[in-house]
């Protein structure tokens, strides 16, 4: 009958059939599409570690500067790159420039005034020992035993107190002048033409060869510098890292924690330390506290140098044998903690005791046993999202586990 039909009838016919056929293709798609799909892990015996992360910059305390205040012409270098040196050692001669020389003999003149005030002031203290201990044997041999109500006794017990304040006032005195000698001094050899090493240790970053110009440190065109930078004269300790805590992180944090750092400068490497120092006073910015915490490198790292941007990963908890699950797994319900399982291919729920959490696993105290399959995730293919019936209390990935696709 349908060799028949007009051939319009064919067509239409077919046509038909055809949006037929793909409406109930598309029907069987959206209906396979509606099935979820579910990340599934095993509960797992093992070791938790629990850190927290902070950023901060490589520090310079295992290396020292070089530096000086004179002006003029290098002479002679007496070191190279990878030298040993000792505290004191010359480093370089500077023939010094008119500027130069000025500054040398300011110096030196600051440095002997400063030498003479702490004579003077060493020459006052003695005069006032020997005043407090004229005052003390009168008071303690012809006074002490007196009534404190005699007139001549409070008066020998004041002149005796009077010089006392006086032999420690003047003792302050003393410490200032000396003070002022070791800054002086410290002036002085910064404007020596000859260079020393602050420390002992290797030198590195030397930057000037014979001829080279040092200009003055006081000039227009220099005015932002207060030394010329000379070199670096590195020690044997291990470098450290300088991060801050939020006053959230801090109570968490000891001395002692073991730390694996990272530097954005070395991004295939990974280093180990610990921390070395908190400071628990902090400081206080825009309201906000910080807390100031040293960490060290567990050994010499000499290809890390100073304020190279770093990631510090802190151990504060480790557990051994503990029962783990991925943190996904576990959900808030009215409260409570529970776990995503399958049961007969449908999700539910089972309320545990969770212990400690880091930010991708959590240890499971009790509600489910070693071997026991979980549900870390929950998608609908048809909308690549993954339902959330309620929201998880971690962050982080959940751990491995396979794909199921329940068939309703």
């Amino acid at each position: 009958m349908f060799k028949k039909l007009p051939l319009l009838y064919k067509v239409l016919l077919i046509t038909l059939l055809l949006v037929s056929l793909y409406y109930v293709y598309n029907r069987r798609q959206a209906g396979q599409s509606a099935v979820p799909q579910y990340q599934t892990a095993k509960a797992e015996k093992g070791t938790l570690i629990v850190a927290l992360t902070s950023s901060g910059q490589i520090t310079t305390s295992n290396s020292r500067t070089v530096t000086t205040t004179a002006s003029g012409v290098v002479k002679k270098v007496f070191v190279k790159e990878g030298d040993k040196v000792k505290t004191g050692t010359p480093i370089l001669q500077i023939d010094l420039d008119l500027t130069g020389q000025q500054k040398l003999q300011s110096a030196y003149s600051s440095y002997l005034s400063a030498q003479n005030s702490l004579k003077s002031a060493q020459d006052r203290l003695y005069s006032l020992e020997s005043d407090f201990v004229g005052a003390k044997n009168v008071f303690d041999n012809q006074w002490a035993s007196q009534s404190p109500d005699d007139p001549t006794y409070k008066q020998k017990h004041f002149a005796l107190l009077t010089a006392q304040e006086s032999l420690a006032n003047q003792q302050k005195v003393i410490n200032q002048a000396q003070a002022a000698l070791q800054s002086s001094r410290l002036s002085y050899q910064l404007a020596s033409s000859t260079v020393y090493a602050p420390i002992s240790g290797t030198v590195t970053a030397i930057s000037l060869t014979p001829g080279m110009i040092l200009n003055p440190t006081s000039d227009s065109g220099n005015s932002s510098n207060i030394e010329n930078k000379i070199a670096l004269v590195k020690t044997g300790a291990a470098p450290t890292v300088s991060i801050s805590l939020t006053e959230i992180d801090v109570p968490k944090v000891k001395v002692g924690n073991k730390v694996t750092i990272t530097l954005d400068a070395f991004p295939s490497k990974s280093f180990t330390g610990k921390v070395i120092a908190v400071d628990t006073t902090g400081t206080v910015s825009s309201g906000v506290a910080s807390y100031p915490t040293t960490i060290q490198f567990d050994s010499e790292e000499p290809e890390i140098l100073a304020n190279m941007s770093a990631t510090a990963n802190i151990i504060t908890n480790i557990k051994d044998s503990v029962l783990l699950v991925p943190a996904s797994a576990i959900q808030i319900q009215n409260g409570q903690s529970q776990i995503r399982y399958l049961s007969n291919g449908q999700l539910a729920y089972k309320t545990v005791e969770v212990g400690l959490q880091s930010s991708t696993q959590a240890e499971i105290i009790s509600g489910i046993s070693e071997g026991d399959e979980v549900v870390t995730s929950v998608t609908t293919p048809a909308s690549s999202s993954t339902s959330s019936q309620s929201s998880s209390p971690f962050s982080g990935f959940g751990g491995g586990g396979g794909v199921r696709i329940m068939n309703r």
